[in-house]
């Protein structure tokens, strides 16, 4: 097998194989509109005599995407996109990374053909049954749409970093370790008091409601919609033939695993094979329809309204369309979905009807609020009933059981974020009044059990501070040019 990886090397390629496996999982994601010149060799900025391709800053937008998308639960529409900047953000990541490789150029950091080949080896998704393998390797190339050349540039890229960020791990101090200790795990001694209102004693009548409604009206729109005329394919009215299924199920075994990551036996995987053959077949159909369709041989079928956030049919390739575009496959849980943008349709006020239910729900949560606000600030002046949970620090959510997780580790975020021996926090539900009773700096005990880690964290720390001095002084080393808005 070595043997042959040498003779193919030119082929052995990898990018950052988490995240590729990630952007392909969750599929290709565009941005808005950018221009550059030919003469510029299709980069989007230049980086010292490093260029960025768009290939890069789509990849990398693509990944940023997908991360964020799956933070809010499968719900980042396009114009959120927009509003987080992301197009910036994974631009100026490939530029501080331009910056870095120029530097690692300069000082004679390179990648050696032995270390491509020995992480190529090391990379799961190239595995079949722990080794290394030649149709497993060229099978996931393909399935990524991704060129050998590109594949390799990329991973010789990230043993270069790697390398060059080994360099600015700087040795810890034991101090330094200590203060890094003190400063996460500083603990306070605390009495609390777990304030609630009842929904039920708030006074919300409807003419409340109108009025609150007639003051926000603007917060209530309807969703950002797309009209179109399409087109679909439904991939379980494709039928397919047992002699065809099992061929395809002998080129694609790998496609097929258990839980233990073995292949399946072929009546095992059927129903996968089956779904999986549908959907290859009705992407095939579904290119035939776009292409009769663009060129006036076929109509489409219906004209349709799409809301984003919906659940059947994503929008990232709509939003990204102009009016007039064709649209070739949009993928769905059960088929494709080909078709024309005939226009987009920006959100709109509610009326009251529609809006009713939403404005009181927000409205009762700000009733809510200044009840529990108004009680919070009279308990404070008497801490009579008050429950002494001990000594917390900031990991130490499981001791807040009258909270939930997320809940305690928001509180004591905040705790350790004044200056203040006693206060109050507010929930949507509740509000937490509290008393600081007495504070440790330092646990040598806890130190003790921490050490290892803490030092680990220590080291990041000082690498991360290091590496972005670094790239501060190499933006004045290094000419950077943006062709691209970012």
């Amino acid at each position: 097998m070595i043997s042959w990886m040498q003779k193919h090397r030119k082929y052995l390629v990898v990018t950052i194989w988490i995240s590729t496996i990630a952007f392909v999982g969750a599929g290709f994601v565009g941005w808005g509109a950018y221009s550059y010149n030919q003469d510029r060799s299709n980069a989007v900025a230049k980086v010292g005599d490093k260029k960025i391709t768009n290939k890069e800053l789509q990849s990398t937008y693509s990944n940023i995407y997908n991360y964020y998308n799956q933070m809010l639960g499968g719900k980042l529409t396009q114009e959120k996109a927009d509003q987080l900047h992301l197009q910036s953000i994974a631009l100026n990541q490939l530029i501080q990374e331009g910056l870095l490789l120029n530097y690692a150029k300069d000082k004679g950091i390179i990648a050696l053909e032995d270390e491509v080949l020995e992480k190529i080896q090391s990379i799961d998704a190239f595995k079949d049954k722990g080794a290394f393998s030649k149709e497993r390797y060229f099978q996931v190339l393909k399935s990524i749409n991704t060129d050998p050349k590109t594949f390799e540039a990329n991973m010789k890229k990230e043993i270069i970093l790697a390398k060059l960020k080994k360099l600015l791990n700087l040795p810890v101090l034991e101090d330094e370790s200590k203060m890094v200790f003190a400063s996460a795990y500083m603990s306070d001694k605390l009495s609390v008091k777990n304030i609630k209102v009842a929904d039920e004693n708030l006074s919300i009548s409807e003419e409340d409601v109108k009025k609150f409604w007639e003051k926000n009206k603007t917060k209530y729109l309807s969703k950002k919609s797309y009209t179109l005329e399409a087109t679909r394919i439904n991939a379980t009215d494709i039928k397919v033939a047992d002699d065809t299924l099992k061929a395809f199920y002998d080129d694609n075994k790998q496609l097929f695993k258990g839980k233990d990551d073995k292949i399946l036996p072929f009546e095992k995987a059927k129903e996968k094979v089956i779904k999986k053959l549908q959907m290859k077949k009705a992407k095939t159909a579904i290119l035939k329809k776009y292409l009769a369709i663009k060129n006036s041989k076929e109509k489409a079928e219906k004209t349709i309204t799409v809301a984003e956030g919906n659940n059947e049919i994503p929008t990232q390739k709509i939003a990204t369309a102009s009016e007039g575009d064709y649209i070739k496959s949009i993928e769905l849980d059960d088929g494709y979905l080909t078709a024309k943008l005939v226009s987009v349709n920006k959100p709109s006020p509610l009326k009251y009807e529609e809006a009713k239910k939403l404005a009181k729900a927000d409205l009762t949560i700000q009733k809510r609020y200044k009840a529990l606000e108004e009680k919070a600030k009279e308990s404070m002046k008497d801490f009579k009933g008050a429950k002494d949970i001990g000594f917390v620090s900031r990991d130490d959510t499981k001791k807040l059981d009258f909270l939930d997780e997320a809940q305690a580790a928001q509180f004591l975020n905040n705790l350790f974020s004044q200056q203040k021996k006693s206060g109050y926090f507010i929930f949507e539900d509740k509000a937490i009044v509290y008393k600081i009773t007495d504070q440790k700096l330092f646990d040598a005990k806890k130190y003790a059990e921490k050490k290892v880690d803490i030092t680990k964290s220590t080291q990041a720390l000082k690498g991360n501070s290091a590496e972005k001095n670094l790239i501060k002084k190499l933006q004045n080393k290094y000419k950077i040019e943006k062709y691209v808005k970012g």
